[in-house]
């Protein structure tokens, strides 16, 4: 409970006190309706009975109105809870280090951002009902105390024990939904291979199936610990059930002969028990619901603690943008891939290394020689573990690196093209439409109300799409992972021999991963790679 408490005041501007006080107010006020529901049983007819009846009324539309405003108000509580809770995470997202994408599960991600927050969503109504059903159970057993002090005390002890078997049962439940959620992040990662490897699984049946058949068992296994957790509740629930009943029961059979009680007490002890029996039933019913929340809720601060150990930088204010440049360059740079238990898998460098303006570079290497790597490291996309980074003599720093990055426009293997051109703006439609033509795509796509109409094409054509969005972006320092890999002979020409011309005429600066040997004259330098280090640059 405390967590959630903790969770609610963290993510929420929203004034709690009003909800507190609807929600004392439904409570006290339900407590005052069964009191007056006994009065009402004990009074002779005529007037009192008349304003007992008048009192009922009040009571219970006092009950319902504050009932209905405390249940809007933690709606709309969690609602800016939710929000803030995504806007937040996306927010650390954004800002930190590709190294936290490649090592965390998109699964995990996804779940934290849709499922978790919903459960969250889902349980802050009944977490007002069940404070409601406390209030309420305080309010009527405090009656109960001045109708028979020793029946109350009675009842009071059978309620404890119920609740603290309830509770303990609830915490192999915990455990189990802890570790469904676990296996649902995982049925997403493995959603994510059905669908990017789509086209490798329908060629291969056995790889197929072999997939199928793991996502069937995550799933399984995922639904099975809920589904256990939810029994292990429900059984416990029905004992309260069962318990309750046996109370009732007891008052009105046993009492009776173990003690000289009248039966006008018996009758209130009894109805005391049947308005106690909503909030209890309420209160109880909604622990499955808590537990689910609570789950969440350490679900999503551990993402949060997860992005937090890459150390985000938010910028206070916009980064300002480097004008002009001279030179970069990489200073005895060096970069590890570690495994999950900290060993060594790849070590890049020490790099050195100079960019000066108006280059053409080519990178060329075998696969896994560090190239990508490398060009990660020069566009500020990685930091260097060792070395820095420095343009004009002086060195980037964490809280110049965007500006730095604000250098460069990238194509990178696996690139991603948005529908719309973010980030910029009077984009003059005639003049995209005109570079689809000259790039050979304007049957395939066009730019309409600031977005693309498609961006399911080839490989090669929507490289092409994205060379058009690098152009629009105008940036100082353009990068081209393999770019002309995927195109035909013809348009792979025109990259050499014409699109590289024309970004030197235009002052821009060019760096290009390229195994085609035959075109690197056309470059100022030519770096190789091998084993993570510079072997070679001519």
């Amino acid at each position: 409970m405390k967590e959630l408490l903790e969770f609610i005041k963290k993510y929420s501007d929203i004034p709690k006190k009003k909800i507190i006080v609807y929600t004392l107010v439904a409570g006290i006020s339900y407590a005052l309706i069964l009191s007056t529901v006994n009065l009402a049983i004990g009074a002779d007819v005529g007037s009192q009975e008349l304003r007992l009846f008048f009192l009922l009324l009040t009571l219970s539309a006092l009950h319902l109105y504050s009932k209905k405003h405390y249940m809007n108000s933690t709606s709309k509580l969690a609602g800016e809870i939710i929000k803030k809770i995504r806007i937040n995470i996306i927010e650390k997202i954004r800002h930190t280090e590709l190294r936290f994408l490649e090592t965390a599960g998109k699964g995990e991600i996804y779940t934290r951002l849709t499922e978790e927050t919903e459960s969250i969503l889902r349980a802050a109504p009944s977490f007002t009902m069940a404070m409601e059903g406390i209030v309420s159970f305080a309010a009527i057993f405090t009656y109960m105390i001045f109708l028979f002090p020793h029946g109350a005390i009675f009842i009071c002890i059978l309620m404890s024990m119920s609740i603290i078997f309830y509770t303990l049962s609830a915490i192999p439940a915990r455990r189990k939904l802890t570790s469904s959620k676990i296996r649902e992040a995982e049925l997403l990662d493995k959603l994510n291979d059905v669908l990017a490897g789509f086209k490798e699984i329908r060629i291969n049946h056995k790889k197929n199936e072999d997939l199928f058949a793991d996502f069937k068992a995550i799933a399984k296994e995922a639904e099975k610990l809920k589904a256990d957790a939810m029994i292990t509740l429900n059984d416990s629930f029905m004992l309260i059930n069962i318990a309750f009943l046996g109370i009732i029961g007891g008052i009105i059979f046993m009492l009776p002969i173990i003690d000289i009680i009248e039966n006008s007490i018996v009758i209130s002890l009894v109805s005391s028990l049947l308005f106690l029996w909503g909030p209890m039933m309420t209160t109880f019913s909604i622990i499955p619901q808590y537990l689910i929340a609570s789950v969440a809720i350490a679900n999503i601060e551990k993402l949060e603690a997860l992005i937090d150990n890459f150390d985000p930088y938010i910028p206070e204010k916009e980064p300002e943008a480097i004008a002009d440049f001279k030179e970069i360059t990489l200073n005895s740079v060096t970069f590890c891939y570690n495994d999950e238990d900290g060993d060594l898998l790849f070590q890049m460098g020490p790099l050195d290394f100079s960019l000066k303006k108006n280059e053409i570079i080519f990178i060329a290497g075998g696969n896994g020689s560090g190239k990508t790597t490398l060009m990660r490291l020069l566009t500020g996309l990685y930091y260097p573990e060792d070395g820095s980074v420095s343009i004009d003599g002086s060195i980037v720093t964490r809280q110049t690196y965007q500006s730095y990055r604000d250098l460069f426009s990238t194509i990178f293997t696996d690139f991603y093209i948005f529908k719309k051109l973010y980030g910029m703006e009077d984009i003059d439609e005639n003049n995209v439409n005109e570079l689809l033509r000259k790039m050979e795509i304007e049957k395939k796509t066009e730019y309409i109300k600031k977005s693309f109409t498609n961006i399911n094409l080839s490989t090669g054509q929507r490289k092409r799409l994205a060379y058009i969005t690098a152009l629009l972006e105008d940036k100082q320092i353009y990068v081209f992972d393999e770019w002309a890999a995927d195109q035909d002979p013809e348009f792979r020409k025109k990259f050499y021999n014409r699109f590289l011309n024309d970004m030197r005429l235009m002052g821009k600066t060019v760096i290009a991963v390229s195994h085609d040997d035959r075109y690197f004259d056309r470059a100022d330098k030519v770096i190789k790679m091998e084993m993570g280090k510079i072997v070679t640059l001519t």
